[in-house]
């Protein structure tokens, strides 16, 4: 007999829980234990809980016992604190698993980073273009086509003493040639001051890959937009993380933003959500700052699909709630050797 049997024999008029059911009560149960460190090993006074290996398979029973428990309302369990709601929190655990068993190529110096995307939106809130730019701007109802070849090595800022009476250095410029709508242009990408770049494969990969470690780099940077009027601290992560989603990034990484991602508060799962591309999978959801922010990955592999960023209130510029300020799909991220060279 196990956990639920025992359950459903002590109350037999109590339906059966669903598997989805389950789900969010054994997450429940698993954001209120201890955080471990990289090795396994529980971070303070939960060290005398690391068992010898028949231990542990008794505290997972437990575990599973507990959020069956929770499930039929037998016992109450008190949802973890500064993290994802419990469904939200399981599935991206999911992704986290199965984006570590899969497969990346790495870019060398002097190689290229391929993205090919759809978007619309405004410019000069959702989307990086200048408002009026010109006629290829992409609008709320206009989607384009865009492919960008970016240097593997970014740009940078060289050393140097601060001079000028802004006390700025020198930047040296990532070149970036990118297609839109199949027309050509050129463009200079402006590393970032504090040398956070998603666009640097070299950045990426320095990134720690520990989701604690991880956390602690997504949320400094994301402290620099501090300043901000109505600055949300965790809606600021969430769109540092969507940022990086959008790179090429390894998939060690990729797998550490979402376990990043499932502490975030606020976090919560959307069932069906479509990309630009009309490409149905799952969204992870945030509101703050006066915008709903979904990362959207594919159902079972979950791989990156795209985002969508909508006004939930008036915005400056006459931005009005419920307006698309950028929608996107992601439709291939590869490494050529050149730029204009097309992945094969």
């Amino acid at each position: 007999m196990n956990e639920l049997d025992t359950l459903r024999a002590a109350q037999p008029d109590v339906p059966a829980p669903s598997e989805r059911t389950l789900d969010a009560a054994l997450a429940r149960v698993l954001a209120d234990a201890p955080e471990t460190r990289p090795g396994g090993r529980p971070r303070g006074r939960a060290r005398r809980a690391a068992l010898p290996r028949p231990g542990r398979r008794a505290v997972l029973a437990g575990g599973l016992g507990v959020a069956a428990a929770v499930a039929v309302g037998v016992v109450p369990v008190l949802g973890g604190h500064g993290s994802a709601p419990a469904e939200a929190a399981v599935v991206l655990h999911r992704a986290a698993t199965a984006t570590r068993a899969g497969t990346d190529t790495a870019a060398r110096p002097g190689q290229w980073i391929y993205v090919e995307s759809s978007v619309r939106g405004v410019p000069g809130q959702g989307v990086r273009w200048a408002p009026g730019e010109d006629a290829d701007t992409p609008r709320p109802t206009t989607t384009f086509h865009i492919r960008s070849w970016y240097p593997a090595t970014g740009g940078k800022f060289r050393d140097c003493e601060p001079s000028g009476r802004h006390g700025w250095c020198t930047p040296d410029l990532a070149s970036v040639v990118r297609q839109v709508n199949g027309r050509e242009e050129g463009n200079a990408l402006l590393p970032d001051r504090n040398g956070w770049d998603s666009g640097n494969e070299s950045f990426v990969r320095s990134l720690p890959t520990d989701p604690a470690l991880l956390r602690a780099r997504v949320y400094a940077q994301a402290d620099q937009k501090n300043f901000l009027k109505n600055f949300d601290r965790d809606q600021t992560a969430v769109e540092t993380i969507a940022d990086l989603m959008q790179a090429h990034i390894p998939r060690d990484l990729r797998a550490a933003l979402y376990d990043v991602l499932a502490r975030v508060p606020g976090v919560h799962l959307v069932d069906d959500a479509v990309d630009n591309a009309g490409r149905h999978g799952i969204g992870f959801s945030r509101t703050g700052q006066g915008q709903s922010l979904q990362i959207i990955v594919a159902r079972g592999s979950y791989r990156y699909l795209g985002d969508r960023l909508t006004a939930v209130e008036n915005l400056p510029g006459g931005v009005k709630a419920g307006t698309v300020l950028r929608w996107s799909a992601q439709l291939r991220v590869a490494v050529t050797d050149k730029p204009r060279q097309r992945p094969t």
